[in-house]
């Protein structure tokens, strides 16, 4: 019985470039500054209003960084109160997860009070 090869040609695009392959390594080296990122700016990937889609898109674009260097060396040399890095590919991102985050927690106080106050009202 002869051996069958599937042969898949490159797109003409991509024809003569280099193609990029990740190591499982780096992967989880991207992972981490991924999270460290998040953690950063005050996220967590468990946070509830975070789409799994989102994240994963996220992690997505961690991965396809090429400033991990520039990233790991950031993370371990600014204190926490820094604003997230220009070079940061999902610093707009997690800003808005940021803001999302905020206006979700007040209005959920906001809604807090009211039944504090409505119940104080009962009372008197």
């Amino acid at each position: 019985m002869s051996e069958i090869k599937a042969y898949t040609p490159c797109p003409p695009i991509l024809q003569g470039q280099r193609r990029h392959i990740m190591r499982v390594d780096t992967i989880d080296e991207r992972l981490a500054l991924f999270r460290h990122m998040m953690e950063h700016a005050t996220l967590t990937p468990e946070e509830p209003s975070l789409a799994a889609d989102e994240l994963a898109a996220a992690a997505q674009r961690c991965l396809g960084c090429r400033v991990a260097d520039e990233c790991r060396t950031w993370l371990s040399e600014v204190p926490s109160e820094q604003p997230l890095p220009g070079f940061c590919r999902n610093a707009e991102h997690f800003r808005d997860w940021v803001c999302r985050q905020v206006v979700t927690e007040l209005a959920f106080l906001d809604a807090s009070i009211r039944r504090l106050e409505s119940a104080d009202c009962r009372d008197d």
